[in-house]
């Protein structure tokens, strides 16, 4: 019969925990939590549309790039329409296919998830100019960065907004 390592009290087989001090108990078929290194995917909205491309991309955030990853829009699911439309707004969960799988992803897996993905170092951006088109219901973002200049829009939550004010705080103009 196995006993605790903390306590020395005897367990029965199968037990994950120590009934006497909580003292969890290793086994081979527990699994053992890794935080994530390195760069993490913190938030993502969808959907985004960028002018002068085709399709639908997932903004995926992390503290250092904003990475855009091509996605396809699926039918609007009705439970979930009628919760943002009485403003109960779920993080991540756009009409667009299974975007939380980006939290599970390092940043160059996202990238290399589907052709035509892309980045922009936070660093690099100069300017940002987040406006509202009341015709469409979104947020317009205008990007300057090294390399260019970049609009897209994005659901109108109040969520994405205030992580972009975070991100680039003294660079963004309302």
């Amino acid at each position: 019969m196995p006993s605790c390592t903390n306590c020395g009290k005897p367990l029965l087989e199968g037990m994950h925990f120590c009934p006497y001090c909580g003292q969890p108990l290793l086994s081979e078929e527990m699994e053992t939590f890794e935080p994530a290194r390195g760069e993490v995917v913190t938030a993502i909205a969808s959907p985004v549309r960028i002018a002068g491309m085709e399709g639908s991309y997932a903004l995926a955030m992390t503290s250092e790039r904003l990475l855009f990853a091509r996605v396809q829009e699926v039918e609007v699911n009705k439970a979930k329409s009628g919760l943002r439309q009485a403003g109960i707004f779920l993080p991540g969960s756009g009409d667009s296919d299974n975007i939380s799988r980006f939290y599970e992803m390092t940043a160059e897996q996202v990238l290399q998830d589907a052709e035509g993905n892309f980045s922009v170092d936070a660093s690099d951006v100069s300017s940002v100019r987040l406006s509202y088109d009341s015709d469409d219901g979104r947020y317009v973002i205008r990007l300057r960065y090294e390399e260019g200049e970049i609009t897209f829009t994005m659901p109108y939550e109040r969520y994405y907004r205030d992580l972009l004010f975070r991100m680039f705080e003294d660079r963004i103009t309302w």
